[in-house]
């Protein structure tokens, strides 16, 4: 007598039966001896309704934890830098108590709490202390009390690399302004701007089919085309479509309410944030909390505008980096109030290369990957014309003619056809590979005409900002060590890319370009525009660059790779011999 087990695996759920099987004169007899059903809890938690992830739960519950803790780290060191100058009734010892305990133990000491309290009849909260201290002299303690409430505060920082608290226009103002920049023809501009738009896939589909975010690019795809169709100079179009690019109404809900704040500053002709709060604090009709203020535009300048009636250090307003901006105690107070914790490393979240699979994939930003990617397009592109009996590679020459059409920076991808134009004459007609007239035409070619290709923005970036010359250029500046000697250091493309993948502000990289660079003031307005793509490659950097020169040969990929990968199959004196290695590769 045999048992069988037979299990049922759902979801949330497993069922199970034994059933038991006995030959009975030459027949199989089966009976069901047990059965039943376990059921999972769900994976999910149910509120009012609505399906909830826990791991989405914990993740919130985690990130509020964790920022709860960097304010306190904040509070501590602020109040470390207020009583180390007498701005505070606590001791170094009770604030270094504080953080020991784990930021359980909060000073208790009766002053500081006292100092902490507010009392509206007698003037005592910190937009009064705000307010006075950016008009006139106060004391220590009240200047304290101020700068204190600066650290609970401190506002939002924009982030050039952080696209997701930006309206949907906003995040296409720069690609759209360099195409308004770059033409000085309306034919130009009308050619670049449909690509553009076309790339985004929204012209062709219905209001119904489109997202709130799709249907105001339309929108505004459809009053640039009402401008360009007035009968005005080019110019005035370009300031008409710039106007309209940058409306109010195309910036993020945060972006927006920043504006409104600043709008109600300058009506009231206040100086800093802290006046205008104080102006509003108490009135019912208005209010202060749960408003979007901007950390540079409004706490920033106020810190600074207070420092400087205050007479507490020098502040050099040409310098943007804060190390060079601010002297004494205004670096003390900067550095503790408006720290920013660079983000953490993303890295270890990329995936693997799948022919190298101990390295990182690739940035599809870098240029070596665009190359990579542009040597692939060129290599597989086959045409018959009349003087050849069959598809041919493109020379040498031919895709000379084609690579301009890769380096540009308006565009993220373009059509086939365009590639075709650039080879074929214009008044010829090209018919895909295995068209119904494809025996008959003049000129075959492999691809449809309407196959999307992409293009290189980093390398066009590079050639607009350094010229022809970017791969070979090397910048030299001068610099000190913490331990205050002097060193050079030379900067190459390689570390420009990196730049433009991790500056967080666009004057960072204005003044970097100014400063390490030597470029022009057009040159560095130029390079502190320029936003890279962020995406990863499936294969290592490492592989890239072993495969690239044989692209560069002219190898199809898959030749490329085998080729790549030979040195390490070869004996090395037998890869090493150049006619050895031409044999292998014609082979």
């Amino acid at each position: 007598m045999a048992q069988i087990l037979g299990l049922d695996l759902g979801t949330n759920s497993l069922g199970w039966a034994v059933v038991e099987n006995e030959r009975i004169s030459n027949r199989e007899n089966f009976e069901l001896t047990d059965k039943g059903v376990i059921i999972f809890s769900e994976g999910v938690k149910l509120e009012k309704g609505n399906e909830i992830s826990r791991a989405a739960e914990r993740t919130a519950f985690r990130s509020a934890r964790r920022l709860k803790f960097r304010r306190k780290l904040r509070k501590y060191e602020t109040l470390l830098v207020l009583s180390r100058n007498k701005m505070c009734p606590l001791s170094e010892v009770e604030v270094i108590a504080w953080k020991k305990s784990g930021f359980k133990t909060y000073p208790t000491n009766v002053v500081f709490l006292n100092w902490l309290q507010t009392d509206d009849d007698k003037q005592k909260h910190p937009y009064y202390f705000r307010d006075k201290a950016s008009k006139e002299k106060i004391s220590k303690l009240e200047l304290g009390r101020a700068f204190y409430h600066l650290a609970q505060r401190r506002g939002f920082l924009s982030n050039r690399l952080d696209q997701s608290d930006k309206g949907i226009i906003e995040k296409h103002q720069p690609t759209i302004s360099e195409i308004l920049e770059d033409n000085e023809t309306k034919t130009g501009f009308i050619i670049d701007i449909d690509a553009f738009f076309k790339d985004l896939d929204i012209l062709d589909k219905k209001a119904k089919d489109l997202n709130e975010g799709n249907k105001k690019l339309k929108t505004l795809y459809n009053t640039f085309n009402k401008i360009l169709k007035e009968k005005i100079d080019f110019k005035l179009a370009k300031e008409k479509i710039k106007e309209r690019l940058y409306k109010k109404e195309n910036l993020g809900k945060v972006k927006q309410g920043i504006d409104d704040l600043n709008q109600e500053i300058k009506n009231g002709n206040f100086k800093t944030l802290g006046q205008y709060f104080y102006s509003i604090y108490g009135k019912s009709n208005q209010r202060i909390r749960n408003q979007y203020t901007a950390r540079e535009e409004h706490y920033l300048e106020e810190f600074e505008q207070i420092c400087k009636v205050q007479d507490l250090g020098k502040i050099i307003k040409k310098e943007n980096e804060p190390n060079k901006r601010y002297k004494g105690l205004p670096l003390d107070l900067y550095k503790a109030i408006f720290h920013q914790r660079p983000l953490k490393s993303q890295k270890g979240l990329v995936g693997k290369c799948t022919l190298e699979p101990t390295k990182y994939r690739c940035p599809i930003s870098r240029p070596e990957f665009e190359e990579y990617r542009m040597y692939q397009y060129l290599n597989n592109f086959k045409i018959k014309t009349p003087e050849n009996e069959k598809l041919r590679e493109l020379t040498e020459d031919e895709k000379e003619k084609v690579k301009p059409l890769f380096y540009r920076k308006s565009k993220t991808s373009f059509d086939f056809e365009e590639i075709i134009k650039k080879i074929i004459p214009k008044n010829e007609k090209a018919f895909y590979y295995r068209s119904k007239e494809a025996t008959s035409a003049k000129y075959v070619v492999n691809y449809k005409l309407n196959t999307s290709i992409s293009n290189c923005p980093t390398i066009a970036h590079f050639k607009t900002v350094f010229g022809e010359d970017w791969k070979t250029l090397n910048y030299t500046y001068k610099t000190i060590d913490k331990k205050g000697i002097e060193k050079a250091r030379t900067i190459h493309y390689q570390d420009i890319w990196y730049v433009w993948t991790t500056f967080t502000t666009n004057p960072k990289l204005y003044d970097f370009a100014l400063t390490k660079l030597g470029l022009t003031v057009k040159q560095a307005t130029q390079f502190s525009k320029v936003t890279l793509k962020k995406d990863y490659a499936s294969l290592s950097l490492k592989a890239i660059n072993s495969i690239l020169p044989y692209l560069k040969e002219g190898l199809i990929y898959s030749h490329a790779v085998f080729m790549a990968n030979m040195k390490n199959v070869v004996k090395e004196q037998n890869w090493n011999n150049e006619d050895d290695r031409e044999l292998i590769q014609s082979e």
